[in-house]
């Protein structure tokens, strides 16, 4: 390995790499920014841009837009309270609460470092520690992607609400509204009701942006401004401190950033798993550790660190399996995989041999880009805040207007449209009968995953579900959600008794 740092170093240090990493980091976050735009569909775009370029160029600009797009997500997630990433929803959970605090400031930075933080260490864990970790991961089966499922799905149910069958009420919903559509193993039509353009499903970013996004244009516009107050959508801050990270509010966190990084780390290297999970096992792990779990879901801190450090970590670990074994960890690193194969790079054990040099120094450029990640976001904070000074009256139609452009350019048709407006209606429904609405789009999420893992277990084990009992790693899943969901109970009922 150190053989190749020197000639690395020589290879990646350019103007150019040092530009496209810039330039890549600027428009994933602008792009993670926006609802309705999605980072998938960015690098899909820019991809056959790539193929002119310099393969250490072509891959860090792909990498730099990863990483900007997956914290650029929090940015709505909390000043508006519309995620523009799926793995975002858990960060509008403590974000926006502390932006209605009048601590957007204070909840954007904490974003900033542990998106960084876990960036960083997972890179330092891929460049290190990848072929190990890949072996684990090659473990999961079936039975283990379930297990997990259902753990992250409980998990959420439990941490995303005070009123827990609400959160399992609302993840049925959201599996219920993946399953219209075709059949994700046999391919026929089911609960389309002789729509046609339901044979594909419904489709994801209308249902984002109308759960998230509309529901909450729909709240607002029924608040009323009081006099001698601000039509504001969040509230300037009070003190000095309400709009930074004190030094003791970061090394009381710094527990679950290590924590959310490893797990990030973890459920990245999976296949197939992605930074969703991540995120609400994090968070759910910062709120069983915490001394205060009450405040979770009210404002608090580190449900911020936990949600977007879990998110960020995935970056690193979704790229194990595609250096080590070839394998997309996420449908990003899916995309990703053209680029390396255009130019000559075939992800796999030969990789860090025939290629050594230009690997490592995409490494370097992961390590480059998470400095100037720290400069830029840190910039991009005091731009976004001031935008929120301006009039709810003038912020949220415009808001709408690209929410609507959003969801019709993703397929460009009105249909989708149809499905966001819908769908914001049934968001504004939970918000005012107080269901949490993270679960629902979660279970949407997950849905596929958790039925076809069912289904492939049920085949190997000729119907039985014995073996999720009799498989070690399957068996810590099921343990673990035992668990959580004895926990979640007894604290619940000490706290009622507490009253």
């Amino acid at each position: 390995m150190l053989e190749f740092i020197w000639p690395s170093i020589e290879l990646f240090f350019t103007l150019q790499n040092l530009l496209v990493v810039v330039i890549g980091l600027f428009i994933g976050i602008t792009i993670g920014a926006i609802p309705g735009l999605n980072v998938p569909m960015t690098i899909a775009l820019l991809l056959p841009i790539t193929f002119y370029m310099q393969p250490v160029a072509g891959l860090t600009l792909l990498m730099g837009v990863y990483k900007g797009g997956t914290y650029g997500g929090s940015i709505s997630a909390v000043l508006i309270n519309t995620p523009g990433a799926p793995a975002a929803a858990v960060t509008c959970l403590d974000g926006y609460p502390l932006a209605q605090q009048g601590k957007a400031g204070k909840a954007l930075k904490a974003s900033i470092y542990g998106s960084v933080i876990g960036e960083f260490i997972s890179d330092i864990v891929l460049i290190t520690l990848a072929a190990q970790i890949a072996r684990i991961a090659l473990k999961f089966g079936p039975h283990e992607k379930f297990s997990l499922v259902v753990f992250a799905l409980t998990t959420i149910a439990m941490v995303s609400s005070n009123f827990k069958i609400k959160g399992l009420i609302a993840i049925f919903f959201g599996i219920f509204f993946r399953t219209i559509g075709s059949d994700p193993i046999f391919g026929s039509a089911r609960f389309t009701f002789g729509i046609f353009k339901l044979i594909g499903g419904i489709p994801f970013l209308p249902h984002l942006i109308g759960l998230f996004a509309i529901s909450e244009f729909l709240i607002q516009i029924e608040k009323r401004i009081r006099k001698g107050t601000m039509d504001v959508v969040v509230p300037p801050p009070k003190t000095p401190d309400d709009d930074r990270v004190t030094w003791q509010e970061f090394r009381s966190n710094i527990r679950t950033i290590i924590r959310s990084t490893l797990i990030g780390i973890g459920i990245g290297a999976l296949p197939g798993s992605g930074s969703s999970i991540s995120a609400f096992v994090s968070y759910g792990a910062a709120k069983s550790a915490s001394k205060n779990p009450e405040e979770f879901g009210k404002g608090s801190l580190t449900g911020v660190f936990a949600a977007e450090t879990g998110n960020n970590a995935v970056t690193g670990g979704a790229l194990i399996p595609l250096l080590t074994l070839g394998i997309p960890g996420d449908p990003i690193t899916a995309i990703m995989l053209g680029a390396f194969l255009v130019h000559g790079l075939v992800p796999g054990p030969e990789l860090f041999e025939k290629s050594a040099t230009i690997i490592y120094a995409v490494f370097i450029g992961l390590i480059v880009a998470n400095i100037f990640h720290f400069f830029i976001a840190r910039l991009g904070v005091k731009l976004f805040t001031r935008l929120l000074s301006m009039s709810r009256a003038y912020l949220f139609p415009i808001v709408l207007v690209i929410c609507m452009a959003g969801a019709y350019t993703t397929n460009s048709n009105l249909f989708d449209v149809y499905i966001m407006v819908l769908f914001g209606v049934l968001g504004y429904i939970m918000k005012k009968l107080s269901f949490p609405i993270p679960p629902l789009m979660m279970g949407f999420i997950l849905g596929p995953l958790l039925e076809t893992s069912l289904v492939q277990l049920m085949i190997l084990g000729d119907g039985s579900i014995l073996p999720l009992f009799t498989r070690p790693i399957s068996l810590l899943f099921v343990l673990l959600t035992l668990f959580f969901i004895v926990w979640s109970t007894v604290f619940q009922k000490r706290k009622k008794d507490r009253k």
